[in-house]
């Protein structure tokens, strides 16, 4: 064994470092090919629904490209380092000519990428074995997980950097000195940045414990002497109080003051997540949760044969495969019992761990042909001059080949589900939806992707100056009772109107100003005798007082005052369809009830006017509007309330 050491750290040191410069410039230029088509270049706006559980990596991807651009400040726990060093990247890259929205991304990138390169370093040292190395390096850059990360703003990146600075530390053959100190240095910065660093404690613990125990009684001051210097790495919180103090442009919570301090420092906001989940049914759901980002990312054989490698390891590799064990597997149980919400900075060093663990499954099976190679010449001694060309294809030519099949598979999987993700454009289409916004109305926008979508526009764009922007927490009364207050339908999925009425303390009425846009008021629109252009059908019991059409870039919009003397009978949907010359149905825009589905018949007061807007696209050969009621039958069947019809204005621009 120590023999086997020996070469391998001879090899290591004659053959790293002109090979690596070699190797790692190919393969990082290799995955950056593949990472820059699906880097974010827009504003995020991808929202986390039920439908769409996997854009929980984008949650908090449009607060960070605003927070790298002004020097503000992020969600708890602030992450300061982060921040500070990330706006100093970003200001660098904004000067050679980077767009505001690509710079907080390459800062992603430019840390994962540091990450791989100690990867492959780690990978090396520890079996010798440079295109293993390299593949690993390769194969874990393809992770879903990794990936993702690598081309979107977030501070993932940044956290695995200090992670495998951290193990290449405790993992390192050659003396280090002050090698305890260094991990606590390195260590404490990691815990400031991401307090799920901490969980990597008991793999750095064993790995280094021989050290640690070397004098037994100077242990306690040892780890006082740690613990002082890992508190140096709490020095960045200042930068909250600072920035808060300076008035900076983007500010989370309240850290100019103590209790706000307090709050984003120990992440209280985030402490709903942490603890036993309620019930056996929910620690299942939890396990399946986890193991299905895990089995995403490394796909269930590559699982097994990780966790087959880090068993295996001991054998070799003692002290390398136990902390490697222990750095994925504390993670992950923390993870299943004691973290109900997918976090990748539980994720990644789980499956980092697997990763590694196949390097350590291939160094096994390396040397299990070695020596099967050696029995053979040994008793057939024919095949002695095809042995060179059998250990060359065996060591050489398996793991590119294994890599490269499975890289491919990675690439494959992964390619179209990032590239949905960071080209979603519901930011966008939330930016140009606030530049419809009356002059007079505020906008409420739910803390969220969509929200920092429009804050972006602002803060680093410098657009939309008058827009008045408010959150789901803003003091919707003495909002209305400044002007108007408007948000989109798909606002009251979590703000339903019970919220709303709960917030404002008395009966809300809802009604449509513009295409997407709903508005909030506390009293209803009333009137009596109204001239009606349509009659009111006894089956609805609405009528329309008011309509018009307007033609704004190929749509049709067309814009209602429907109107009911009485309450309604019963709950109707509104069918508003586009007709052809042919009388073709070319175009719908159908919606369960008035007020994009949120203003039912039976919720109307006697005399009340419901204002309301539809649009349909307009292609060509585009004639006559037919709007009107519809029911859906018991037999499946629908019964319809034709109200009447309308042509397009000849002189409406196309």
């Amino acid at each position: 064994m120590e023999g086997l050491l020996k070469r391998q750290r001879a090899i290591f040191a004659s053959e790293l470092p002109i090979r690596t410069l070699w190797l790692a410039g190919a393969l990082a230029a290799l995955l950056i090919v593949a990472y820059l088509p699906t880097l974010q270049t827009i504003p995020s706006g991808a929202e986390e629904t039920p439908t769409t559980p996997e854009n929980y990596f984008m949650r908090d991807v449009g607060e960070t490209q605003i927070v790298l651009n002004v020097w503000g400040t992020l969600h708890a726990t602030g992450y300061p380092l982060y921040v500070m060093t990330g706006n100093l990247l970003v200001d660098a890259l904004r000067l050679l000519g980077v767009d505001a929205v690509v710079a907080p991304a390459l800062v992603s990138l430019l840390w994962g990428l540091v990450a791989l390169a100690l990867l492959y370093i780690l990978s090396a040292h520890l079996t010798g074995h440079l295109i293993a190395a390299a593949a690993v390096m390769v194969l874990y850059g393809l992770t879903r997980t990794v990936w993702i990360h690598q081309v979107i703003a977030e501070i993932y990146t940044f956290g695995l950097v200090i992670l495998l600075v951290l193990l290449l530390l405790a993992l390192w053959r050659a003396p280090i000195r002050h090698r305890v100190y260094w991990l606590a240095f390195v260590g404490g910065i990691g815990v400031a940045h991401h307090r799920a660093i901490i969980l990597a404690a008991p793999a750095l613990i064993y790995a280094v414990w021989p050290l640690l125990n070397k004098e037994p009684r100077h242990l306690r001051r040892t780890l006082l002497i740690c613990l002082g210097i890992g508190l140096t790495g709490l020095v960045p919180y200042l930068y909250l109080p600072l920035r808060a103090w300076m008035g900076a442009a983007w500010v989370y919570g309240d850290p100019g003051t103590l209790a706000g301090f307090w709050d984003q420092f120990i992440g209280r906001e985030a402490t709903g997540f942490v603890g036993l989940p309620h019930s056996f049914l929910a620690l299942a759901e939890n396990f399946h949760r986890v193991n299905y980002v895990i089995i995403s990312d490394l796909t269930l054989p590559g699982v097994l044969l990780g966790v087959a490698g880090l068993i295996v390891g001991v054998q070799r590799y003692r002290r390398a495969a136990i902390t490697l064990a222990l750095n994925g597997a504390v993670p992950y149980l923390f993870h299943v019992f004691l973290y109900t919400d997918i976090l990748s900075a539980l994720i990644l060093p789980a499956t980092l761990s697997l990763v590694l663990g196949w390097l350590l499954l291939a160094d096994w099976l390396f040397s299990q042909a070695r020596h099967t190679l050696a029995d053979v010449r040994i008793r057939y001694a024919a095949l002695m001059r095809s042995r060179h060309l059998l250990q060359l294809i065996t060591q050489r030519g398996v793991p590119p080949l294994a890599a490269l099949l499975l890289g491919i598979a990675l690439e494959t999987d992964n390619h179209l589900f990032i590239d949905n993700l960071t080209s979603d454009p519901r930011g966008l289409q939330t930016i140009a939806l606030a530049q419809t916004v009356p002059d007079d109305a505020a906008l409420m926008l739910a803390w969220g992707p969509r929200y920092f979508a429009v804050g972006f526009a602002q803060a680093v764009r410098g657009d939309l100056p008058d827009l008045r922007l408010v959150d789901h927490q803003a003091d919707f009364a003495a909002l209305l009772a400044e002007g108007r207050l408007v948000t989109p339908p798909y606002t009251f999925f979590n703000q339903s109107l019970d919220w709303w009425e709960a917030r404002l303390h008395q009966p809300v009425y809802l009604r449509a100003i513009a295409p997407d846009l709903i508005q909030i008021d506390t009293q209803p629109e009333r009137a009596a005798g109204v001239p009606l252009r349509t009659e009111i059908i006894p089956e609805v019991g609405v009528g329309i007082s008011e309509m018009q059409v307007s033609c704004p870039r190929d749509r049709v919009i067309m814009r209602v005052a429907w109107y009911a003397p009485a309450t309604p009978p019963r709950d109707l949907s509104v069918f508003v369809h586009l007709i052809d010359s042919r009388e073709r149905r070319i175009a719908q825009d159908d919606r369960s009830a008035p007020v994009y589905g949120w203003r039912p018949l039976t919720t109307w007061l006697p005399g009340e006017v419901v204002r309301d807007v539809y649009t349909l696209p307009r292609p060509p050969g585009s004639h006559t509007i037919r709007y009107g009621w519809y029911t859906q039958l018991e037999n499946g069947s629908f019964q319809n309330f034709p109200v009447g019809s309308l042509s397009i204005p000849e002189d409406c621009p196309r």
